[in-house]
């Protein structure tokens, strides 16, 4: 239907002698927009953007009709909401005749309709990952919640289905809905579902709704303004551009009101903020859903007061003939009788609706668990659930479906192969890597799992060591392989052998490397860069990270400098056995400092000239993210080292030759061939060093391909086994991040890491608490 679409506005458009360029002024949509339209399959463009092409080609009614039927709207293009609708359209309407629009609003319209196909295409993908539509979506129902917990001016006749979540939700004058729902409820699930309804084609108009959680969201420290910026950048990297009016384009998309944010797991902020959350999210009347537990919503509403203007709808539970009509198709028939190991169990609960089995798979989380447990697999029999003396408990079923599933998962099947599933992972090491990423993202209070802080799963001075570790053997091991080939072709560098000199380097390179990370680095891990290499398209003015680097990197610099010319001497007096006087060691020191200082600033201020935000579709998933920052390390790092090597000669020959130690009385006595070494091994190694510590993808190949699998707590190949758990339903992705999925099992397996688990029956996360639920 796409194809169908571009191919009329090709027509059109030249029908009206019009250029594609000539289109996107009138229009006001971007050209490269325009473009895609009529050349690629599988575009999907918003019913506004549709109604701008159609206003500025001057269309015919019949005309209009068709173009908007190729889209799948068959009535003629009207506006689809009122002005006053949460979500009119954020575009400006045309009128009888055509606004050109400003140079900002076009930028905005075209990041928005970048912004829209990119949320789209992420979702749905995810959907099917998840199997949401197989063999179909659980019927998901709601009731308008109490009303201590609606404002009175927000309606209170909600009641709806799955199907219905868009004409629900745009009943609300405000804008401003509230999903509450207990843990495996199907909140998450809801609002994928109202985000891809929203960007249907047919009934899509003005602002792009975006899944954000807000549990990461600390509202006494960061704004909510704030806070949406800097999440919609982490998620869609490119936002993270500067817009013609100076501020990202996350932030102008946000203040013009293209965003519609949804703020999935308000009950998994953190414990005594949610009345403070609350309160801010009531200072402002940006549109918005909110999905929480009942619990603690309520807790936040007594304490303070309703989120103003919305209205609030609760999930409710899954009944025994929802059950009836779902897990027999997704389990296999038998041959003779075509029943299913579903049906005696089906039966009787339906004769005791208030059995436990009925009772814990009341919900869509439960349903999914026990679908994995016994329709996925082969010679399982769910009729053992209805044992009331092994699972005397609903809790004690959750229990059981839980410590089951990830066995299940990994469980080898013939067809694993086929449907792209790696055999690599036994059943045993796989639950043993899943517990401790549990139990890692348990002691962060979290449940995203972000690659560039594998690092955290140690103590800070620990990684501290681990990296010094690291540089000090990387910086050995450089220096040695250059006075080792150089002492093979009879060139001596230096008075001392190069077998002691190696051991000093690496001791230099270790210390350099504590001190440099505690100083630069601190409690914080790098967060990864959402830049690319581009030698014409780069910034010419610095920004505030650039500068930020400059600085640090040019201290390191200087102190690198100032213990390499220390060690110079320092070696001179253990092969010699003779000691330079004071002020030598200090004008040595400094000499070295100065020119190094200088070198890695002028890499770094190259660096930054020839760095550019990355393109909006890019570097989303977190495999992506990690790839796009090698290769962003990749290239600088193999033109920029030699260009800092042969900056270290240069400047060493032009201090040499000016003498300017001499006004002091000091003989530098930089030889040749000690100056081309140490500007090798500084090149070499410094850039091992910076990559190490400083970097995001440095920590995530010392930590997550390095130190955490050669200790045995994370497999070698540990993408592949992330993005395999993924297929399998153990993990999701949640734009750079991988989560579990659902914060129960995530919990589950960090208590059983930790051996414990509530008395209760449910797994306690650190705090005391269960923690939230988000998808099935």
């Amino acid at each position: 239907m796409a194809d169908r679409f571009g191919s009329l506005l090709r027509q059109f458009r030249r029908e009206a002698g019009l250029t594609q360029d000539e289109l996107a002024v009138r229009s006001g949509v971007a050209v490269r927009t325009v473009r895609r339209f009529e050349t690629e399959s599988g575009s999907n463009p918003q019913l506004s953007t549709v109604r701008q092409l159609a206003e500025a080609l001057a269309l015919s009614p019949s005309e209009r009709a068709t173009l908007l039927a190729a889209v799948g709207q068959a009535a003629p293009l009207a506006e689809p909401s009122t002005p006053d609708s949460p979500v009119a359209p954020a575009r400006p309407a045309p009128t009888g005749s055509v606004r050109y629009l400003t140079a900002n609003e076009r930028e905005l319209i075209e990041a928005a309709d970048e912004l829209a196909d990119v949320v789209r295409a992420r979702w749905q993908q995810e959907e099917i990952r998840r199997r949401v539509h197989d063999p179909g979506p659980l019927p998901l129902r709601w009731r308008p919640a109490g009303a201590e917990l609606t404002d009175p001016d927000a309606p209170t006749d909600l009641a709806g289905a799955l199907d219905g979540i868009v004409a629900c939700y745009r009943r609300v004058p405000s804008g401003r809905l509230v999903v509450l729902g207990r843990a495996g409820a199907g909140k998450s699930m809801l609002a994928v579902r109202l985000v891809l309804d929203l960007l249907n084609p047919s009934t899509a108009a003005g602002a792009v709704p975006v899944v954000l959680g807000i549990g990461s969201w600390h509202p006494r420290e960061t704004s909510l303004h704030e806070w949406l910026v800097a999440e919609l950048t982490r998620h869609y990297p490119g936002l993270a551009g500067p817009s013609r009016s100076g501020s990202t384009l996350a932030a102008r998309l946000i203040e013009s009101g293209r965003v519609l944010p949804v703020l999935d797991g308000f009950d998994e902020i953190a414990d005594g903020l949610h009345r403070s959350a609350l309160v801010a999210l009531n200072q402002t009347v940006l549109p918005l859903v909110l999905t929480s537990r009942p619990d603690e919503y309520r807790d936040a509403v007594t304490a303070s007061r309703v989120l103003r203007g919305a209205a609030a709808v609760e999930l409710a539970d899954l009944t025994v003939a929802d059950l009836a009509d779902y897990l027999p198709r997704t389990a296999r028939r038998t041959a003779g009788e075509g029943a299913t190991v579903w049906d005696p169990v089906l039966r009787e609960l339906a004769e005791r609706p208030d059995h436990p089995p009925a009772v814990a798979l009341s919900t869509p989380l439960m349903v999914g668990l026990a679908r994995a447990n016994y329709s996925d697999a082969t010679g399982r029999d769910p009729a053992e659930l209805l044992d009331a003396r092994r699972f005397p408990t609903a809790a004690s079923i959750a229990d059981h479906l839980l410590a089951g599933f990830v066995p299940t998962a990994y469980r080898r099947r013939p067809l694993d192969r086929a449907v792209g599933l790696d055999q690599r992972w036994s059943v045993e090491d796989a639950t043993r890597w899943l517990r401790f990423l549990a139990t890692h993202l348990d002691r962060r209070r979290t449940t995203d799992l972000a690659w560039w802080e594998f690092g955290t799963a140690l103590g800070r001075w620990s990684r501290t060591l681990v990296l010094g570790l690291f540089a000090g053997v990387t910086a050995a091991v450089v220096d040695w392989s250059v006075e080792g080939v150089a002492a093979a072709f009879g060139v001596r560098i230096g008075s001392g052998s190069w077998l002691v000199s190696g051991p000093l380097i690496g001791v230099l390179g270790a210390v350099l490397m504590v001190i440099s990370y505690a100083v630069a680095v601190g409690r914080a891990v790098p967060t990864p860069l959402y830049l690319r290499i581009s030698v014409w398209g780069g910034r010419r003015r610095p920004s505030a990270e650039t500068r930020g680097r400059l600085r640090s990197g040019t201290l390191c610099g200087f102190v690198f400098g100032v213990c390499l010319g220390t060690a110079h001497r320092l070696l001179d007096v253990v092969t010699s056995r003779s000691a330079a006087a004071l002020g030598t060691w200090v004008f040595d020191a400094v000499a070295f400092g100065t020119v190094y200082a200088v070198g890695v600033g002028l890499v770094f201020r190259v660096l930054g000239m020839i760095e550019t935000p990355v393109d909006l579709g890019s570097a989303g998933r977190p495999a992506d993210l990690i790839r796009a920052n090698r290769a962003l390390l990749a290239g600088p790092v193999l033109v920029l080292a030699p260009l800092f090597a042969c900056f270290i000669v240069a400047a060493a020959e032009v201090v040499d030759a000016l003498d300017v130690g001499r006004p002091f009385g000091v003989d530098l006595d930089w030889a040749p061939s000690l100056v081309v070494a140490a500007g090798l091994v500084s090149a070499i190694a410094g850039a091992a060093g910076y990559v190490l510590g400083m970097t995001p993808w440095g920590h995530w190949l010392a930590f997550a391909r390095i130190w955490l699998p050669l200790t045995g707590r994370l497999p070698w190949a540990v993408v592949a086994f992330l993005e395999d758990a993924c297929r399998r339903g153990v993990l999701r992705q949640s734009g750079p991040y991988y989560q579990f999925r659902h914060a129960r099992l995530q919990a589950h397996l960090a208590a059983h890491d930790r051996g414990r688990a509530d008395p209760g029956g449910q797994p306690a996360t650190a705090s005391g608490h269960l923690p939230p639920g988000n998808l099935v």
